[in-house]
């Protein structure tokens, strides 16, 4: 019996070659889309489970409440953590981890700047699961100055020696003993580094770092298995009471964030790396089932369409004996063959594709068939549920067929099921149209949020990070230098720069209540950083050396921290910073994006550099000629006066686009997977239009020997999908609305839906639907109505 329905199957799909193929393309788009989209997921919710104890593990988060504005961080002070340990004793372990950023690295005659560098306590390999290949876990990071490295970056300094006992300098100041190797961190982890120095070295360096509220790091605490993370979270403000005063418990708290979940949950300044977002996770997961869904729908409405042709075969069957749930399972059987078609076609184009869908996300993935159990149970999945799907409503309708009626020929093309396959195409295009109202308005927000001015001007500004390296002590000097190369316009020094996070620094402004603080942004700086930036002076001036006080005494705020402070007029008011100057405010500069344009601009303080030693960042802004030369240049005073540490240096709007990467590959996912879901759409209606014209040959050739013209044919045909376009178009308006109108909740600055998006997207999926019906309804209205009259 199985025989024959795979043999009648088969039969099936070579008789109608046009249908089978857009059928099994639909589906097998349909399937490498979805198949692609699940390991993107997949990859997406695995991070961090790889850890032996992921489930115990969680990391402490700080928020602040000031002035009713609350701030959160994934940071807490250093000694936090063991003193947590000794107060409760549900705190089994725990590991800090302190990153540090463009370090020196070098071992005899090679040196690199490197970017992942972290301290971290000797406990890291007790708590995660970091296996080294070589040395001794316990003791690896025990004492001062040791240090682990990975596998490459092994190679990378010792080219296939043995590195174990053998030292790396660090910033040209200080060896550390290498005392083991690291496998390859995996790429699913949101903790990325190539070298772990021990927590010890900076309690060596600072005693200050451990005390309880002293330095900011990344804290992982252990918790017993069967301990709810809850519970200890409610014990934190009688903590911070305890130990810091119950001022402090009502402006400071901390939480526990689970290991597992920061990767997608997580999105706090300062975050260890660019996160991700579950939101994007369930955008893709939702547009993987409704390409699915529009590739099951194909199928139904051609199956439905053409069941005539299957009317006498169904007929027969029953007369025969056949009962309805035997001729469900024949037709089942042969959409989950056709699916079974589809299939390997669809793994053919995920391996063909899958290189540029690495491209597009900016991942790594591969694929294992046989033992990924998720890539297996999804393609079973994917399997049963478009063959059960696609296969359910042609299999019970055409089940309900009476042999009478059949038999006797009184069944009509396409009878039956009309308005089913009414409702269906409607759905599709329903589902079409939000896709693209969604990437019209995903783009214009994206292009927004990029394009929206700064405050500042960032072209043309080459930043050289100083690090530990003689500039700082030499700047002036160094300053005077460049300003003498015409290529030069201006040169600045600074603790910080527009697109990176400021430090904080605490302020008491005039008119607060007596006693209260402020913890604000602040940037040191040297006098010539507001022209170097083009900043623009709202109110007062800028620093200026004719005033010998500006050193000491002066600040210049942002309208964000004058507004912050109550103030309609800030030049003149009082301004002490408890870490530094104490003064009065000289100047404001209107608000600039220091941050990334998804948050709001904060509150800024800029001071003076009260030292050459505070300049982190050189920043010089050149003119757009003879660029290379300006950067040889460069490069040749940057060795003058800082020998034995590499020339380094980066253009500040190529630091600003990288903020932007991660939204300008959703533009380009998104934008891809709505064209292949319109073209599957595409797909079906051009087997509706072709099946409509062929059951009207005769009618179109009568019309024609009458005198209707060729436009006129057209049209006929077209109308009834046209309608249907329409009809979509009405319930595909709100969804997209709202569903678009939450994700713009997410950005601090973003456009509003306007009304046009809408009406764009009705005409181009109009448009789509005239070009795909007119090929064929413009192919039945041009044949000869001689053989029109011929046909059947």
């Amino acid at each position: 019996m199985i025989k024959n329905y795979i043999k009648t199957a088969f039969r099936n799909l070579i008789k109608h070659k046009a249908f089978s193929l857009i059928n099994i393309s639909g589906l097998a788009i349909g399937m490498a889309c979805c198949l692609l989209i699940i390991i993107f997921v997949q990859d997406e919710l695995s991070y961090d489970k790889f850890h032996a104890k992921a489930d115990r593990i969680y990391r402490m988060t700080s928020e602040e409440n000031q002035r009713g504005i609350i701030a959160n961080y994934p940071l807490v002070f250093s000694g936090v953590p063991s003193v947590l340990q000794n107060d409760y004793s549900e705190v089994l372990n725990f590991v800090r981890f302190d990153p540090r950023l463009n370090v020196l690295i070098g071992s005899g005659d090679k040196q690199f700047y490197e970017e992942r560098l972290f301290y971290a306590d000797a406990s890291v390999f007790e708590v995660f699961t970091f296996p080294l290949i070589k040395g001794d876990p316990r003791t690896a990071l025990k004492e001062p100055y040791s240090i682990v490295l990975t596998e490459k970056m092994a190679e990378k300094y010792f080219s296939g020696e043995d590195p174990i006992g053998q030292t790396l300098t660090i910033d040209n100041e200080h060896d550390y003993k290498i005392k083991g190797i690291l496998k390859r961190i995996p790429r699913n982890s949101h903790i990325k580094f190539d070298f772990l120095a021990s927590v010890a070295t900076l309690e060596a360096q600072d005693p200050r770092y451990g005390k309880l509220w002293a330095w900011n790091c990344y804290a992982y605490l252990l918790l017993p298995g069967d301990y709810s993370y809850l519970g200890l979270e409610r014990k934190f403000p009688d903590f911070i009471r305890r130990h810091r005063g119950e001022k402090a418990a009502q402006s400071y708290a901390f939480s526990l964030q689970p290991l597992t979940s920061i990767h997608l949950h997580s999105h706090l300044a300062y975050e260890i790396e660019a996160s991700g977002d579950i939101r994007y996770v369930y955008i893709f997961s939702a547009i993987a089932f409704f390409i699915l869904l529009i590739a099951c729908i194909n199928f139904m409405n051609l199956s439905t369409a053409r069941s005539v042709n299957r009317a006498k075969e169904v007929g027969v069957r029953k007369v025969l004996g056949a009962d309805r749930i035997r001729l469900t399972k024949q037709f089942l059987g042969e959409s989950l063959f056709l699916s079974l078609v589809a299939l390997p076609i669809a793994v053919a184009l995920v391996e063909l594709f899958l290189p540029a869908f690495n491209v597009l996300t900016g991942k790594d993935l591969r694929i294992d068939y046989f033992g990924n159990s998720v890539v297996l149970i999804g393609l079973t999945g994917i399997l049963l549920f478009v063959g059960i799907i696609s296969g359910s409503y042609p299999a019970f309708f055409l089940s309900t067929f009476r042999p009478s009626e059949v038999l006797k020929g009184k069944l009509k093309a396409g009878s039956g099921s009309s308005l089913f396959r009414k409702v269906l195409v409607v759905v599709q295009f329903s589902i079409s149209i939000v896709l693209i109202a969604g990437t019209i308005i995903i783009y214009n927000q994206l292009d927004f949020i990029r394009n929206k001015k700064l405050g500042f001007d960032k072209d043309h500004v080459v930043v050289m990070p100083v690090s530990r390296s003689g500039i700082g002590q030499n700047f002036e000097a160094f300053k005077r230098e460049l300003l003498q190369n015409p290529g030069v316009e201006s040169v600045c020094g600074s603790t910080s720069l527009p697109s990176l996070l400021p430090t904080r620094s605490v302020f008491i402004p005039e008119g607060v209540e007596e006693g209260e603080r402020l913890t604000l942004r602040n940037v040191l700086v040297d006098y010539d950083f507001i022209k170097t930036f083009g900043l623009e002076i709202k109110e007062g001036r800028e620093f200026s050396r004719d005033f010998a006080t500006d050193m000491k005494e002066a600040f210049v705020v942002n309208e964000a921290a004058a507004k912050e402070f109550g103030w309609d007029s800030a030049v003149g008011k009082r301004l002490i910073d408890l870490e530094g100057p104490k003064g009065h405010i000289v100047g404001v500069v209107k608000d600039f994006h220091f941050r990334s344009k998804h948050q709001r601009i904060e509150p800024l303080i800029l001071s003076l550099l009260p030292s050459s030693r505070y300049v982190y960042f050189v920043s010089v802004k050149i003119k757009s000629s003879n660029i290379s030369d300006t950067l040889a240049f460069l490069k040749s005073r940057w060795n003058a006066f800082s020998p034995g540490w590499p020339f380094e240096y980066f253009f500040l709007d190529d630091n600003f686009d990288r903020m932007y990467k991660s939204e300008d590959r959703l533009r380009q996912v998104f934008l891809t997977f709505t064209f292949l879901a319109i073209f599957i759409a595409c797909l079906g209606l051009f087997g509706l239009a072709a099946f409509t014209a062929e059951q009207r040959t005769k009618e179109i050739g009568i019309r024609k020997v009458l005198g209707a013209s060729v436009p006129g044919v057209v049209l006929l045909l077209s109308k009834e999908f046209i309608k249907w376009v329409l009809i979509a178009n009405v319930i595909a308006w709100p969804v997209a609305y709202f569903a678009l109108s939450r994700w713009l909740e997410n950005f601090a600055y973003r456009i509003s839906i306007s009304w046009w998006v809408f009406i764009a997207a009705a005409f181009l999926a109009l448009g789509i639907a005239l070009v795909t019906v007119g090929f064929q309804a413009g192919k039945a209205a041009l044949a000869n109505p001689s053989d029109a009259l011929r046909y059947e």
